[in-house]
């Protein structure tokens, strides 16, 4: 019952106001009781919010990135070579992605209060990531999530700072990169959509368009630097270029090469699994305005 209720609430376009809506009546620490240590958790002055204030705020900025308002339809048009809209159909474990994202942002600092110490006279949360992973999995088995669903959530939480890592010793290198997609074991979209989410919600009212698109072109960095990288790994193609111009009529050529990158970049983040949802991909893609150009 616990599970169906959260996931409900999560994965409801208005996530982050329901949950506010659930803890007021006390149901949301009902269900996470590793949440309640954050209400009224003070952070340090960069952030806007408690621990807690926080974890909504990152909620709703998940909200924003997958609706259709102004923030929606900029991030879109950042990673407008991924098709954001069919990925976000997608399910883990039984589990709408949405769902499962938002859950994600809402746990990925549960381990802050835990871990805090002073270092230098600054409040300081070392490895609350992978401390908050450990914390949780017991919880998420608790809630009824499957393991794979689990592993997924798992990871947003330790690896929510990953990124920034990442591209410390700047520019990244296609052996890091690699490194940073298998750990994910390639969710690197949702990895990207939390790492947005909590930059917003640290600066909260303070949080710019400007600082919005600078992050969605940040988010688009890794996941190009990831698709890149990786590339020539990963599992067999589910069609090849004989297989479209059969069974499409397509000819040889640039169309038919761009028909392909499409193809093999969802199976590679997930999107299509069988050899008919790749067709079906293509057959959409060949339909998309302007495409065919």
């Amino acid at each position: 019952m616990g599970r169906e209720t959260l996931l409900d609430v999560l994965t409801d376009d208005r996530a982050g106001e329901r949950l506010r809506a659930l803890d007021a009546g006390g149901g949301l620490t009902a269900l996470v009781p590793e949440l309640e240590a954050a209400r009224g958790f003070a952070q340090p002055e960069l952030h806007a919010y408690d621990v807690l204030g926080h974890s909504f705020a990152a909620v709703d900025a998940v909200d924003a990135v997958f609706g259709g308002g102004q923030a929606g339809r900029e991030f879109r048009e950042a990673v407008g070579w991924v098709d954001f809209d069919r990925w976000l159909e997608r399910e883990v474990g039984g589990v709408p992605l949405p769902a499962l994202v938002r859950l994600g942002a809402l746990l990925h600092d549960v381990a802050k209060p835990a871990t805090a110490t002073f270092e230098d006279g600054r409040l300081r949360f070392p490895r609350h990531g992978p401390a908050g992973a450990e914390l949780m999995a017991p919880r998420l088995a608790a809630l009824g999530l499957e393991s794979e669903a689990a592993a997924l959530v798992g990871r947003l939480i330790r690896y929510h700072l990953r990124p920034a890592e990442l591209v410390r010793n700047w520019p990244a290198t296609d052996r890091a990169v690699r490194r940073f997609v298998r750990d994910l074991d390639g969710e690197v979209l949702a990895l990207m959509v939390v790492n947005l989410a909590d930059g917003w919600a640290t600066q909260g009212p303070r949080y710019t368009r400007e600082h919005f698109r600078r992050h969605c072109a940040f988010v688009n960095y890794v996941l190009a630097r990831a698709w890149g990288a990786t590339e020539g790994e990963g599992p067999e193609p589910l069609v090849t270029g004989d297989d479209l111009i059969a069974g499409l009529g397509l000819s040889g050529g640039r169309l038919l090469g761009a028909v392909l990158t499409s193809v093999r970049h969802a199976q590679l983040e997930g999107q299509i699994r069988t050899r008919d949802e790749a067709l079906a991909l293509a057959r959409d893609v060949l339909t998309r305005p302007g495409f065919a150009e």
